[in-house]
């Protein structure tokens, strides 16, 4: 199964909104065994929220950008290692799995830090050699990977001691002995002691607080002749002999005290660059994938050479500028659109339709009809409303006789009359004075690059010009400010009343320009625009010829 994301462009209106969902509905009619998903790429507006509200028809999910994330290429399936297991367990699966990087968890499932050869090598070959090295015992551990048998269970199931053996003359034993134990620490110093055949040690031992005793070479039988009754700690007889017994006994030690707890971890929604960056200053192949405290992946450099794209289907734009932020990072399959062709690169042949239409509903409308696949009513219903919106109900000169049809069509499938169902969309306009400017130009602003000049036109439709002369010098400041934010050198504001059908266009400062506009200029950077209604077909062909003569007189 693929799944691709269905995107409409950013700032998205009513038509990029429901010709996403209606086009990602479409294509998993058409394809049933893949996965299509609807998206947006920033906040809906009061329009697009009260026609998915009005039908009950959840609002896509959000997506801010296609940067690849950790998500995108952790695994899941991972072998893992309980705390508590001996090192040994861990040096096997190591083997077995041929793995580079080892989770460690608590036994309630708990992300508890990572081994790797690295703490292996630490632990087998250690730099300080000077002092007796210190182990964490769980004797719980001992016949996991001793040959043998306990034959008594101590008090204390886990303690961190030094190692003995008892392989000399009783004498020396007990000289060597008190000189490791310290009288003020006495209890907490006694080591874990390896002995063999050796009964005057091993009958002294079982009188002292040795937390554990480990006989090896010892006949069964003679057990039976020691006095266990008075000694707390845990005694296990080994099959193997000293030698042996000590080498094996170290993997016995529990993982936790020697998993790393310090490794950088990562989180799903981290972009890749951060795990690269991590991975890059670390020793480790493979970075834990955790939240809330648990294990949900892992992250190894060989996933970051050529990372997965996601696969996304454009509707309403084909520019990289109108986009979602990393568009550049993932597998465009497929482009429905009805604006001009500034085309996103491609490494591969992609299905593309587009038609000088009125709305990018009207082309997923002809889809629906050219494949015949059924148009439900709350489809109808999203569709219709994408077309009268960004027609204006059929006013705008974009619109055309294949949208007058299918308006026709999707009404009756829709139950709704359309003139109807159009003044209540637009009913849910706010005034300007009601609205924060900023977020009215970013939410519908589009970015165009002609002659080396990066410019933005962004349109709010209202129904009343009432209050556009008090609110102009906030619009102004607003324009200027995300003038800069979007590094443009010149950015305006289309305001159109879509009952008169009538314009005017606010813009930020920029005098080269703006002298060769055909528009009539009513005060400073504001121009009236009586009978525009259309960005695309009637304000943004002005403004590319603005820029080409303002471009030719510059090369001069």
């Amino acid at each position: 199964m693929n799944t691709y994301y269905v995107l409409g462009h950013k700032n998205p209106d009513t038509d990029s909104i429901c010709a996403a969902n209606t086009y990602a509905w479409f294509k998993s009619k058409l394809n049933p065994l893949d996965k299509f998903i609807p998206a947006i790429c920033g906040t809906p507006n009061e329009t697009t929220e009260y026609v998915f509200s009005r039908f009950g028809i959840e609002i896509p999910e959000l997506i801010i950008d296609l940067h690849p994330r950790v998500s995108d290429v952790m695994l899941t399936d991972l072998a893992t290692i309980d705390e508590n297991e001996p090192i040994l367990s861990a040096i096997e699966k190591f083997e077995e799995g041929h793995i580079r990087t080892l989770p460690v968890l608590s036994n309630d499932g708990f992300y508890r830090g990572v081994l790797s050869i690295w703490e292996m090598s630490d632990f087998f070959m250690p730099k300080d050699f000077a002092n007796r090295p210190r182990y964490m015992f769980r004797p719980d551990n001992f016949a996991k990977v001793l040959p043998g048998e306990m034959i008594r269970q101590g008090q204390v199931a886990e303690f961190e001691t030094s190692l003995m053996v008892g392989a000399m003359q009783f004498d020396t034993f007990l000289n060597r002995l008190h000189k490791l134990v310290s009288k003020e620490e006495e209890h907490s110093n006694y080591p874990v002691l390896v002995v063999g055949d050796r009964k005057d040690i091993i009958e002294y031992a079982l009188k002292q607080p040795f937390p554990a005793i480990i006989l090896t070479g010892i006949d069964p039988s003679y057990r039976l002749t020691c006095d266990f009754s008075t000694y707390r700690g845990w005694l296990f007889v080994s099959e193997t002999d000293t030698a042996e017994t000590i080498r094996i006994l170290r993997t016995s030690v529990p993982v936790k005290a020697i998993a790393n707890k310090d490794v950088p971890i990562l989180v799903r929604t981290d972009y890749l660059k951060k795990a690269k960056e991590n991975l890059r200053n670390s020793y480790y192949r493979g970075l834990p994938v955790v939240e809330d405290n648990r294990l949900v992946g892992l992250v190894n450099s060989s996933a970051l050479v050529d990372p997965p794209r996601k696969k996304v289907i454009l509707v309403d734009h084909n520019e990289f500028s109108q986009s979602v932020e990393g568009i550049e990072n993932s597998e465009v399959c497929e482009i429905i659109d009805h604006h001009r062709i500034g085309m996103i690169k491609t490494v591969n042949p992609i299905y593309i339709y587009a038609k000088p239409l009125g709305s990018t509903c009207t082309l997923i409308y002809q889809h629906f009809i050219s494949y015949q696949v059924e148009i439900t009513k709350p489809i109808a219903s999203l569709l219709l409303a994408g077309i009268l919106a960004d027609t204006v109900i059929l006013r705008s000169p974009t619109a055309t006789a294949e949208d007058s049809k299918a308006v026709e069509h999707l009404s009756i499938l829709a139950g709704l009359d359309f003139n109807d169902f159009g003044r209540d969309l637009f009913s849910h306009i706010s005034n300007l004075s009601n609205l924060d400017p900023e977020m009215v130009i970013k939410e519908d602003m589009k970015i165009y690059t002609e002659h080396g000049l990066r410019f933005g036109i962004a349109q709010v439709e209202v129904i009343t010009f009432s209050d556009l002369e008090e609110v102009v010098e906030k619009y102004r400041i607003a324009l200027d400010k995300c003038k800069y934010e979007n590094q443009l050198q010149w950015l305006m504001l289309l305001v159109t009343n879509i009952l008169e059908e009538d314009s005017y266009l606010l813009m930020s400062a920029f005098p080269e320009t703006e002298k060769y506009l055909a528009f009539s200029k009513t005060q400073q950077q504001v121009y009236h625009l009586p009978g525009i209604l259309s960005r695309k077909k009637q304000l943004l062909p002005e403004i590319i010829r603005v820029v080409e003569k303002w471009y030719k007189e510059s090369q001069l």
